[in-house]
């Protein structure tokens, strides 16, 4: 696993069928709100790359990939520039920017999908840090995820949210 990746200190933990993550991040409130709102940005670190920014209510499109079918990132409600929440598919993601910290809220159809998401936003979260600390590196989203300690991540989250191991990516269950 990627040290930098295993070392972020992610809080996590699964409440009334919610995954709650907190996260302490270099950059400031402005910088990490740009981060989640803008595009471009988003492309840089994240799986969540909307057709439009994400800094007011209304419709949006997303697509992890530009090859890939869109899914629904609707904006459901905006709080200044600290509180986002919108639709990622199926889930909801509820993001707080505070000077230094990202606090993300996925409600889930499943909460079962806990371990997946819980490792992947990890990962994510990650390659934010080291964009905002000046670091070049590379966007690590999807199956590219699994060689960068995504498993390793998963199994984790698994163990703490007390669920079964889920199968691995590309495997049959």
């Amino acid at each position: 696993m990627d040290a930098r990746i295993r070392d972020l200190p992610v809080r996590a933990e699964l409440a009334d069928g919610t995954l709650v993550m907190e996260v302490d991040l270099a950059g400031t409130a402005a910088q990490l709100w740009e981060a989640l709102t803008d595009p471009a940005q988003l492309a840089r670190w994240s799986p969540v790359v909307p057709d439009r920014a994400l800094t007011s209510p209304g419709p949006a499109l997303s697509r992890e990939n530009p090859e890939e079918d869109p899914v629904t990132a609707d904006v459901l409600a905006i709080a200044g520039e600290h509180a986002l929440t919108h639709r990622w598919g199926e889930a909801t993601l509820g993001w707080m920017v505070d000077e230094g910290q990202l606090d993300l809220q996925v409600t889930l159809p499943d909460p079962q999908q806990a371990q997946y998401f819980a490792a992947g936003w990890h990962v994510c979260l990650a390659v934010l840090d080291a964009r905002l600390e000046g670091l070049d590196q590379e966007r690590i989203v999807g199956m590219d995820a699994l060689e960068h300690g995504w498993e390793e991540l998963r199994a984790r989250y698994a163990d703490e949210f007390g669920h079964p191991h889920g199968p691995t990516p590309g495997q049959d269950a």
